[in-house]
């Protein structure tokens, strides 16, 4: 879903598995992927500790932000992770 452009979705982080897949996958990607959880700060998506300074738990809505040149294909490469359940 896009709100105000940004892509919302609400995910489940539910083992450190899960935050390193998504980690790995952005880590891979040239644009700059921003996740925001509430009204908490930004963190970089290729961050781990960021990602798990959000605390993101069970049906978590986070924002995923992209930025750079392959902004569409990082965030939609990072959504369809997320649509299968961290299964690559």
């Amino acid at each position: 879903m896009s709100i105000n452009g940004k892509y919302v979705y609400s995910i489940e982080l539910d083992t450190m598995q899960d935050a390193k897949d998504m980690v790995a996958i952005a880590t891979k990607l040239k644009g700059k992927i921003l996740l925001k959880s509430g009204t908490r700060f930004s963190i970089n998506a290729k961050s781990l500790l960021g990602v798990l300074s959000l605390g993101i738990a069970q049906g978590t809505t986070i924002r995923v932000i992209g930025d750079g040149s392959d902004e569409t294909e990082a965030v939609d490469t990072l959504v369809a992770l997320v649509e299968s359940n961290f299964d690559e």
